[in-house]
């Protein structure tokens, strides 16, 4: 006899697995995990589509992510952080639930055994610790959120945790490099909510920086437009005066741009660097300047339980607007068998846009 009804589960549930990087995804039955010790059973209402999904679950997978196969990638309201960290081994590398497994063997061994698979089903199965419970009254009625503007957190949590570990200061001046992505556009609205004086946003694309600058609505925020002229580029960030912080989260193509060196160049005296950005190899950096500068690097992967509560609180109390208040705007929500419509729409969704699976939207 199941013991499913005891939990209030069905015997099976739907989602997207994914068999091979180079086969298409499809949606299929498998059978409902149990809650166990430690973990909690959730359905998910918005799961967040990252703008490289096609590069990582399609395309023979060219940014090499390790995963185990087949996989299904990422009462209470609640947020759940996708994050995987042991409990037994604080230096271990963490997780991405459902999209890469680590460097490190515990963490190949926990994706290929308990935390296998991620949100992009009717029902996942999550460690208790990543759970968020949100404030239902005041995000929804309060301040008239809907469930779909919540699924933005996750976008913010990544810029939020380097913004945090690198200590930005109300009143201090930041440079978002490059603005007009996903997460750098986030980058500057989460700058905005933190105190910063000022956000430098710089970007290749002279129409999508105008549109942050339109969106945001906020004298505080200035474009800068870069040319790849080392000197000029660099000339053009002083001149909003001392910089304070610079924050990237470049992608791996942008390995050898300039401009991450014109971001460091451009920084003060004991400024500060955060890398959060997806290059995989070595890059050049000005060393002889960081050191007379007294600059510090940190790096920082995606953020910490802490600062997800830390990021809540400040939408909770309306500090950091998002949905409508935010001109944060959805590109697109998919059932999960449109996926491969869905990927295209997540990879080209523009700054400030979000993509979404809506496994259990029955309209």
């Amino acid at each position: 006899m199941s013991i499913h009804p005891d939990f209030q589960l069905p015997e099976t549930f739907r989602g997207l697995q994914f068999t091979s990087p180079s086969k298409p995804g499809s949606v299929v039955e498998l059978p409902t995990p149990l809650p166990s010790a430690g973990s909690v059973i959730l359905r998910p209402l918005n799961s967040h589509i990252v703008s490289y999904a096609k590069e990582v679950f399609s395309n023979g997978n060219v940014r090499a992510y390790k995963y185990p196969l087949p996989l299904i990638p990422v009462g209470m309201l609640v947020y759940t952080s996708g994050i995987i960290r042991p409990r037994d081994n604080l230096n271990m590398l963490p997780l991405l639930q459902g999209i890469h497994m680590g460097a490190s063997p515990e963490g190949q061994a926990l994706m290929n055994g308990e935390w296998r698979n991620g949100t992009w089903a009717e029902l996942v199965k999550v460690p208790a610790e990543n759970i968020h419970v949100l404030n239902e009254h005041i995000l929804t009625k309060e301040l008239g959120y809907s469930f779909e503007d919540l699924g933005y957190i996750s976008t913010l949590a990544v810029p939020f945790g380097g913004l945090s570990d690198i200590g930005l200061r109300p009143g201090e001046t930041v440079i978002v490099a490059p603005a007009t992505g996903n997460f750098g556009s986030a980058a500057v609205l989460v700058a905005l909510a933190m105190g910063a004086g000022k956000v430098i946003a710089v970007g290749r694309n002279e129409a999508k920086l105008k549109q942050i600058c339109n969106d945001t609505n906020n004298s505080k925020v200035v474009p800068v437009t870069i040319s790849e002229d080392l000197g000029a580029d660099t000339a053009a960030l002083q001149a909003h005066g001392p910089v304070d912080v610079y924050f990237d989260i470049s992608p791996n193509s942008a390995a050898k741009a300039l401009y991450i060196k014109a971001g460091i160049s451009a920084l003060r005296r004991g400024g500060r660097v955060s890398f959060m950005g997806g290059i995989m190899n070595d890059i050049d950096l000005p060393y002889h300047m960081m050191m007379f500068k007294a600059l510090t690097l940190k790096g920082t992967f995606m953020y910490t339980p802490q600062q997800v509560n830390e990021l809540i609180r400040l939408i909770e109390t309306g500090l950091l607007p998002i949905g409508e208040r935010g001109r944060i705007q959805v590109s697109g929500r998919f059932p999960l068998h449109k996926w491969e419509e869905a990927f295209e729409n997540a990879s080209q969704a523009g700054p400030m846009q979000a993509t979404y699976f809506q496994p259990n939207f029955k309209g």
